[in-house]
């Protein structure tokens, strides 16, 4: 994990769950951390399975750039606020759940 980064403190909400993570970090490395409900398989944006839904926070979560936006598109059925954990960086505070 980055928490190294010396990134502040702030809260992430993950189903159930409520984390203290450090901004900056990886949200697949806060998952895996704290062996969360998000699910994760190719880790590189091209299988979706760790398609999540942004209910609070999305402007707190690194932009969507390459690949994941086509991923994206093809997993969400046309929701809204739908990301790829895999890609997604941390930077304030949010509240996600797996799309599924």
């Amino acid at each position: 994990m980055s928490s190294e980064r010396g990134g502040r403190e702030v809260e992430l909400q993950v189903g159930d769950e409520l984390l203290k993570v450090r901004s900056g970090e990886r949200l697949i490395d806060i998952c895996e951390h704290h062996q969360t409900c998000i699910m994760f398989s190719c880790r590189a944006a091209s299988c979706g399975t760790c398609a999540i839904v942004v209910e609070q926070g999305m402007e707190n979560l690194s932009p969507v750039e390459g690949l994941e936006a086509i991923v994206v598109e093809e997993v969400s059925e046309g929701r809204p606020n739908v990301r790829l954990a895999c890609q997604v960086r941390i930077l304030g505070s949010a509240c996600i759940r797996p799309l599924s």
